[in-house]
This record gives structure tokens, C-alpha cells and sequence, in this order.
């Protein structure tokens, strides 16, 4: 129990983020996660049919049906082609009005949903165990699920990204500084042996979301650099991940 603020050990873990840390970087310096593999577009729901076969209602719900698959990530560009394609429907009649994302990013929309920020789950003390929500845990706790939700985060992988926090600071609380250079040296080893020469670049664009997101909301950047928790390589990667759905959808919009 933290006696200065009456808080849970997490509690006290994950509020210093807004604790003065010091200015020298670290191995690692902002974090990342391991490259998965691009989703596959599950099985197309909609039937090719010639324009022929359908009359003029049929074929305008067959184009509003497609159109809905699309946005919803069931059919992938190619897919719908060949579904206009039989229809006859004029290249610029085959996107439903108002919809301005790239094919892209209607498939990462589907698939990586961006999670509002009273969807995470922050735990700040074991199952059972009252916590007192003090000032400073309550602005965490606005802050974190700010944070989450302008990284566009989906609820299980934030929820994810903040049970690994937790338990880095836990693991990494009685480190001196010597160990936290050691600590921070050996997760550096493992991003090169899963990004290798593309590290760095990976690392940058995580690194231009976190400064992103901490000028809108201060106290992420002091987080990271809080005892290692930056340094962390599931931690890192799982930023590197979401920072490249985040870049992305940026220029698909």
C-alpha cells in the first residue's frame, strides 16, 4: 500500500505517471509489437449474378448488400469487383455515398475495431479487493483510457497493453538504474531478433504516435519511462503494432 496516496500496489505502479522521470534515455526508448499476418477477408456472402438475371430491385439490393460487405470487412475490393463486375454497376456508383476510407482501412476498421474509452478494463487491485479512487487514480484512469482510445485501440489488445504494464512495473519496481540498463539492453535484443534491420524505423513511428498522443494528453511519455516499462519488448511491440493500424488509417482517410 502506497501510505502518501492510500493506493493499491498497481495503483501506486501506474500512477507515476505523472511523477517527475529522469531525462536519460533508455536502451529501448519507445515501445512496439511482433508484425502479424494481414487479416483474410472471410468467405464472400453474396453470390455473383449477371445483370440479366435480376430486376432492377433485385440488382439495387445486390449493390447496396455488396456495398454493406465491404465496409463491414466481409468482402475484399477484388471480390466486390467481380460482384459489380456482374452486375453492371458504373465504377463510380461502386462506393455507398459518404464513405471516404480506402478499401484498407474499411478491412482494419472491421477487423481491429478502435474501442471507445469507457470500453477498456483497468484493473487497479486484485479480484476482490476495494480500491479507494483518489484524485490522482481517477486522472489516470481518464488519461489511460484517453490514451487507449486515441491510439484507436481495440478493447482486448488495449486491455492486453495494460495488463503487460502492470506487470513490467511490478517486475521491475526494485530495479536499480544499473539493472534497468541491463534490463532495458536485453529486451533490445529481442526486438532485433523479431524486427532486424526495420527496428528502428518501427520504433520511430511508434514513438511519433506516443509524442502524438501525449500532446493531447500529457503523462504517457513519463509513463514509458518509468521503470522500464518502455524497455519492455512485448510492451514495444505491441506499440509498433498499433502504431502502424494508427499511421495507417491515417493516410486511408
Amino acid at each position: 500500500m502506497n501510505d502518501d496516496l492510500g493506493l493499491t500496489p498497481q495503483a501506486a505502479i501506474l500512477t507515476a505517471a505523472f511523477s517527475p522521470v529522469p531525462a536519460a534515455p533508455s536502451p529501448t526508448t519507445i515501445p512496439t509489437s511482433a508484425p502479424t499476418a494481414a487479416p483474410t477477408a472471410p468467405a464472400v456472402q453474396v453470390e455473383p449474378h449477371s445483370h440479366a438475371g435480376l430486376s432492377p430491385s433485385q440488382a439495387a439490393q445486390m449493390i447496396d448488400w455488396t456495398r454493406q460487405d465491404i465496409a463491414s470487412g466481409k468482402l475484399s475490393s477484388e471480390q466486390a469487383a467481380k460482384i459489380f463486375d456482374d452486375l453492371g454497376v458504373p465504377l463510380d456508383q461502386r462506393v455507398a455515398p459518404g464513405e471516404t476510407r480506402s478499401d484498407e482501412v474499411q478491412l482494419l476498421d472491421h477487423h481491429f475495431p478502435a474501442a471507445k474509452p469507457e470500453e477498456f478494463s483497468i484493473r487497479y487491485a486484485d479480484p476482490g479487493q476495494p480500491v479507494q479512487m483518489t484524485k490522482e487514480l481517477q486522472q489516470f484512469d481518464t488519461s489511460a483510457r484517453t490514451w487507449l482510445s486515441q491510439a484507436e485501440f481495440p478493447a482486448n489488445l488495449g486491455n492486453s497493453l495494460i495488463t503487460n504494464i502492470e506487470k513490467v512495473a511490478q517486475a521491475t519496481k526494485h530495479m536499480s538504474a544499473d539493472q534497468l540498463d541491463s534490463y532495458g539492453l536485453v529486451e533490445y535484443e529481442k526486438l532485433q531478433r523479431v524486427y532486424g534491420d526495420t527496428l528502428e524505423e518501427k520504433l520511430n513511428a511508434a514513438g511519433r504516435m506516443v509524442v502524438a498522443l501525449d500532446q493531447k494528453t500529457p503523462g504517457l511519455k513519463n509513463l514509458l519511462r518509468s521503470k522500464g516499462i518502455g524497455d519492455n519488448a512485448m510492451i514495444a511491440s505491441m506499440l509498433i503494432q498499433q502504431s502502424e493500424r494508427w499511421h495507417l488509417r491515417r493516410k486511408g482517410r
